[in-house]
């Protein structure tokens, strides 16, 4: 005999701490395992398979937001950045501050592209948002990318910029989970 617990909110004993959550409903994940050669322009783009949907079941509830991405740029100061979106709406992005990009991750600099990390792997960017969005059934996440100087920047996603047929380059798989947590 199987038995199952089926519920639509789970909160502590003590009550849901304050900017938290309860327990998990459940959970949604989606891996991108091939590897994708992008040009970033000035156009917040979706980076392909970077996306998931959840069905919530309460306006009450959060969506617990987490993204492994494998990237390298292919400049050396590429402007490229990319945001979290929920549908339309931009979430998790940093503060507003003169002309500044605001951004959830950069791919830009020495940190991503250099001798060993833009020829033989790219760098791992991690993101986990706690959303409130207020709303019951689908709800969709997706990662954008752009490249703030309209250079139009090669963005490279689960390999390297060489991506050579060696022991030494890597593939990896990026992923998009999302998790809804009772209010």
């Amino acid at each position: 005999m199987t038995s199952q617990i089926r519920v639509d909110s789970i909160v502590p004993t003590t009550g849901v701490p304050t900017g938290g959550g309860g327990g998990i409903i459940q959970v949604v994940s989606v891996a991108k395992t091939d590897p994708e050669s992008l040009t970033s322009t000035t156009t917040e783009t979706l980076i392909p398979d970077m996306e998931a949907t959840i069905n919530l079941h309460s306006v009450s509830n959060k969506v617990l937001v987490m993204v492994t991405l494998w990237a390298t740029t292919g400049a050396s100061f590429a402007a490229q950045y990319a945001v979290l979106r929920r549908g339309s709406d931009n979430i998790c992005r940093g503060d507003a501050a003169g002309s500044r990009n605001r951004a959830t991750i950069n791919f830009g600099g020495p940190t991503t592209y250099d001798n060993d990390q833009g020829n033989y792997g790219p760098g791992c960017i991690s993101v986990t948002h706690l959303d409130s969005p207020a709303a019951t059934g689908a709800t969709t996440y997706g990662l954008y990318h752009a490249d703030a100087d309209g250079a139009t920047n090669a963005l490279y996603i689960n390999r390297s910029v060489g991506d050579i047929d060696s022991n030494i380059y890597n593939r990896l798989v990026s992923s998009i989970t999302l998790m809804e947590v009772s209010g």
